[in-house]
């Protein structure tokens, strides 16, 4: 019997890349428009503090997710690049 060859998940073919971003945009809008329909209570009404105050403004915690997770991305980046050895790190010992 002849057996059909599986096609084999290539993440770097273009239409992957673009359902991926269109999923990922399409999450992004949901959870903006989904806060419109939440009801938020004021938590840090009359705090001084600006980030206090700021968690009531529209928008907040979605800014605040994309902001920890690209600083998070960025962070990995610096550290790869600070921990990287060299290729022949290994074939230096006798």
């Amino acid at each position: 019997m002849s057996e059909t060859p599986k096609k084999e998940f290539v993440p770097d073919k273009p239409i992957v890349s673009r359902k991926f971003w269109m999923a990922l945009w399409f999450t992004c809008a949901m959870s903006v428009l989904l806060e419109l329909t939440v009801h938020r209570h004021k938590h840090f009404d009359g705090v001084d503090s600006a980030f206090a105050s700021a968690t009531n403004w529209f928008g907040f915690y979605v800014a605040l997710g994309f902001l920890a997770c690209s600083g998070a991305i960025l962070l990995a980046k610096g550290l790869g690049l600070l921990l990287k050895v060299r290729e022949d790190y290994y074939n230096d010992t006798p």
